[in-house]
């Protein structure tokens, strides 16, 4: 598995060489600067209608709020969600690390600001979507696609009703993210496996695609299962065109990694294990080739691009 991890990252560090990386950004990011996971956002709900807060199927997720909704109405509803994230968050290290990756676009199921304050942080210029009318005025080459909506906007995707319509109000959307998988290498970060918009996504790529796809990956941090359950899991994606990469069979090569930042007054510390494990991973995604590979491979790819002048008149 670890060979696996390791030439996958080589793949991903030549998209991000060729300017074809997008990264797909999840809830696990920004609950490093105090947001609420899916789980904790949903419990804000679930009392109000009569469910217990530990106990969620699949479905629930999704009906939870969708109770919700129909019995309190549009304006009560966005009264809960608005209240979480009226806080002050701050973007924190991973924000930070993942736009070092240098993604042409970002594509994210979050409703926070955290990567738009980082982009400003960092002076760097993607364009923000946050709705169909907004990808055709996009004069900057890079994007931030926030795919789920946004919360001043009012049209934002959690409850039942929103995923079975999610084709219907966000076309413009939905299609362009589908063409990327078919031109870009994709690296998922933040999410977990049973996440009911990831599981959509896949489908995506495989009813897209088929057999000819170009596998995206999936980072997963968190070590939930046995290791045949995982080798299960792994096999179960891979038909998908999902790599999973597994942060414990590489974990050995980012002991010595420092998770620190260059801007402390301005970012959040992470303050979690699985955070800091995800910063590490990526970290290691971003310094392999310096760090960890074969110096003679280093130069020899680096010398390749004078191939055709290796020749005698």
């Amino acid at each position: 598995m670890k060979n696996f991890v390791l030439e996958s990252i080589k793949k991903i560090q030549d998209a991000i060489n060729k300017n074809k990386l997008v990264l797909f950004i999840g809830a696990g990011v920004s609950t490093n600067s105090g947001l609420p996971n899916w789980k904790e956002l949903i419990d804000n709900f679930s009392e109000s209608i009569g469910k217990k807060a530990n106990n969620y199927s699949d479905k629930d997720y999704l009906r939870i709020p969708q109770y919700y909704y129909n019995e309190r109405g549009k304006k009560e509803y966005y009264d809960v969600i608005t209240k979480i994230f009226a806080g002050e968050y701050k973007p924190n290290l991973i924000h930070e690390l993942l736009l070092d990756l240098n993604p042409i676009h970002i594509i994210t199921t979050n409703f926070d600001n955290l990567l738009e304050q980082m982009v400003r942080i960092k002076g760097e210029f993607f364009d923000v979507v946050k709705q169909n009318s907004d990808l055709p005025y996009t004069p900057n080459s890079r994007m931030i696609i926030k795919m789920h909506g946004d919360l001043e906007l009012k049209n934002i995707i959690l409850k039942e009703d929103d995923f079975l319509s999610y084709s219907n109000n966000f076309i413009l959307i939905e299609n362009f993210i589908k063409s990327l998988f078919a031109t870009h290498v994709i690296l998922f970060v933040g999410y977990s496996l049973n996440d009911p918009d990831v599981q959509l996504i896949f489908q995506w790529i495989k009813d897209i695609l088929k057999e000819d796809f170009q596998p995206a990956y999936f980072l997963k941090i968190d070590k939930e299962k046995s290791e045949k359950e995982d080798r299960i899991d792994f096999e179960y994606y891979k038909k998908k065109g999902i790599n999973i990469l597994y942060y414990s069979a590489i974990e050995e090569l980012t002991k010595n990694f420092e998770v620190k930042s260059r801007n402390f007054s301005e970012l959040l510390i992470l303050n979690s294990d699985i955070g800091r494990k995800l910063y590490k991973f990526l970290k290691l995604i971003k310094e392999y080739e310096v760090k960890f590979k074969n110096i003679t491979d280093m130069f020899y790819e680096k010398l390749q691009i004078f191939d055709m002048l290796n020749s005698i008149r």
